[in-house]
């Protein structure tokens, strides 16, 4: 740290102690605008029209929720609220109400309010989310759900005015049982000091939403691969997911989702086609694909790859994202992206070997707009990385047989039993069993002094393949 401060030292001198605040600020709610993630959109809700009425409920828009709570918390220079970013929207706003209290203690008054403005108003704008207390540096989230009084709060709402859009202010995911309540949904995540800037341009299509989500939105928390140790007891929390995090485990497992990684919804339509891959290297390959915007409205998507192992020697996730890129189309415009995989693409890291490893064969290639839903699927063969651990009178005869130079010397060891010169093997299933996962060593076991021959001969013979 000390070097980096000296280094820097020099450079943070010279430069100017000036910076233009606002298009610092304005780069921020762009920012924060393309990464919104629409997650739902029932009869294309939104965008919402110029001159549309608007009822504002919830306590998010007034005092937003933009950053993490803690140490992480910065002084921002400037720090936008929903409430007054409305005022240069275009849309007609008929009041606000907070709706509910902040750290969830009931009130049936703010509740009341609330259903009242709702019914005033085309459109109703709920802000939800989660609170500073809720999640914080320093704890742990004690569940994934929304505040009871705030889920309370859009059930009556929603039933004075089914037009709600739910805006959801959250550093994480949670659990949506009541996804049904809302016919549009917003995830603004913690968008920072012009997050309801941003979302304001977001809700009448001054910017098409194009934020893809981060992580999984798992249907509960009984469904996640942590539940069973998180959080742990006392200071102590294990985690036993292994590779297993995230989608990675969702897809393996074929658990259910509310959202899938990856997701999120456009005022767009997009169309992929024309997906190939070249192989490029002995384990590289390059992926194209055609994007075509297909709707009337500019806008951005943006294209995953994953990559599906084929058979291979360890456990591994069904599919992993490799690769992916954003693309903004003019409507009815199409381009060809190109996204390159390197050898890591492929690779895993390898306890035998303590290093990355590629095995040999066929892999599938994944492209689409989220872990589950995938436009095609192309397949590439690679050579693999060709690594090879010694073998030793240790390693079994599965071992032996699945090594370059070992096959050479097991396929000799067959010759030589044809020819009279060794001890023949037996050739069955029950011996091929016993054999494949059992030390050469142990071949007197099963053959008595012949085969005390053949694991002589076996490692006699490697060690002058492998000098």
């Amino acid at each position: 740290l000390l070097t980096l401060v000296l280094d820097t030292h020099a450079a943070v001198e010279n430069h100017s102690l000036s910076f233009d605040a606002d298009a610092h600020h304005a780069l921020a709610r762009r920012a924060a605008a393309e990464s919104a993630v629409l997650l739902k959109n029932d009869g294309d809700l939104l965008p919402l029209a110029a001159g549309a009425s608007v009822a504002v409920i919830g306590d998010f828009a007034e005092t937003p929720r933009y950053q993490g709570a803690g140490s992480s918390a910065v002084n921002s220079i400037k720090v936008d609220t929903f409430l007054d970013c409305l005022k240069d929207s275009g849309l007609h706003s008929v009041g606000f109400a907070a709706g509910f209290d902040r750290q969830g203690k009931p009130d049936d008054a703010k509740k009341a309010e609330a259903v009242a403005l709702a019914k005033k108003a085309d459109t109703v704008l709920l802000c939800l989310g989660l609170d500073e207390i809720k999640e914080s540096e320093g704890l742990d989230r004690a569940d994934m759900k929304l505040a009871d009084n705030q889920i309370e709060l859009l059930q009556a709402v929603q039933q004075a005015n089914p037009n709600t859009v739910v805006i959801v202010s959250a550093g994480a995911s949670l659990e949506t049982p009541w996804l049904a309540h809302c016919r549009a949904l917003v995830y603004g995540a913690l968008g920072g000091q012009a997050g309801a800037g941003a979302m304001v341009d977001v809700l009448t299509g001054k910017i098409n939403p194009s934020g893809k989500l981060a992580e999984t939105w798992a249907n509960t928390h009984a469904d996640t691969p942590a539940k069973d140790n998180f959080a742990g007891a006392g200071r102590t929390v294990q985690y036993r997911e292994g590779l297993y995090v995230g989608y990675r485990y969702y897809q393996t497992a074929g658990v259910p989702v509310a959202f899938p990684f990856g997701y999120g919804l456009s005022y767009a339509t997009f169309e992929i086609a024309d997906v190939a891959v070249a192989k490029t290297g002995a384990n590289t390959a390059t992926v194209t694909a055609t994007v075509t915007n297909t709707s009337d409205v500019d806008a951005s998507e943006t294209v995953q790859v994953y990559v599906a192992p084929g058979k291979a020697d360890v456990a591994r996730p069904k599919h992993e994202l490799k690769g992916f890129t954003k693309v903004f189309l003019k409507s009815g415009e199409s381009k060809t992206v190109t996204i390159d995989l390197d050898e890591r693409a492929f690779a895993y890291w390898s306890e035998k070997y303590n290093d990355w490893h590629v095995e040999s064969g066929e892999y599938a290639i994944e492209v689409g707009v989220s872990s589950r839903d995938i436009a095609d699927t192309v397949a590439v063969a690679l050579d693999g990385d060709g690594k090879t651990q010694p073998l030793t009178e240790w390693s079994t005869y599965g071992e032996w047989e699945a090594d370059p130079f070992g096959a050479k010397i097991v396929a000799a060891v067959a010759a030589a039993g044809e020819a009279g010169e060794l001890p023949k093997l037996p050739d069955n299933a029950m011996m091929r069993m016993f054999l494949n996962s059992m030390p050469i060593n142990s071949l007197p076991t099963l053959l008595g002094e012949g085969g005390k021959k053949i694991a002589q001969f076996m490692v006699d013979e490697y060690a002058k393949l492998s000098k």
